[in-house]
């Protein structure tokens, strides 16, 4: 290898590690620019992510006011039910204190009718009205009680 030949071979070794140069750094750049897209892959499924949690919090946050609305308003119908019940019974009461109160204005407006009765023809005093009850003969007391046996059996026990 002399001259000529030495340059072109000097030019083929320049022109092969210019090559191999270039193709590294493409692969370093390639390297990078997926390096680079991993990141933000990961940064944007964290971002997700916490967006998700926000939103879930958010929800619940929401859910329970609705909740909280919701039994309010279950309260205030409960209570109206609960004020028209005592309405009703207010009323059926007052209807039948109107019917008490004309029942008793019409018995105190009637004229009393009382009368005397006559004397009977033939009362008699004293206690001759009364008679005696005729005396019950008490049971005669049998000395068998705590013996199981007939009583006809026994003689003298």
């Amino acid at each position: 290898m002399f001259g000529s030949r030495r340059r072109a071979h000097h030019r083929e070794q320049e022109r092969m590690r210019a090559e191999t140069a270039a193709r590294n750094a493409r692969e370093a750049a390639q390297r990078q620019a997926d390096a680079y897209a991993d990141q933000l892959r990961r940064m944007q499924e964290q971002a997700n992510a916490q967006f998700q949690r926000q939103l879930q919090e958010y929800q619940r946050g929401y859910q329970a006011q609705a909740e909280a609305t919701i039994e309010a308003g279950r309260m205030q119908i409960k209570a109206l039910e609960d004020e028209r019940a005592q309405r009703e019974a207010a009323t059926a009461l007052q209807q039948r204190l109107a019917i008490q109160g004309a029942a008793s204005q019409a018995r105190g407006g009637a004229a009393a009718s009382m009368k005397i009765a006559p004397a009977a023809a033939s009362s008699t005093a004293g206690t001759q009205t009364f008679k005696r009850r005729p005396r019950q003969q008490l049971a005669p007391i049998k000395s068998t009680a705590g013996i199981n046996v007939p009583t006809a059996s026994t003689l003298n026990v």
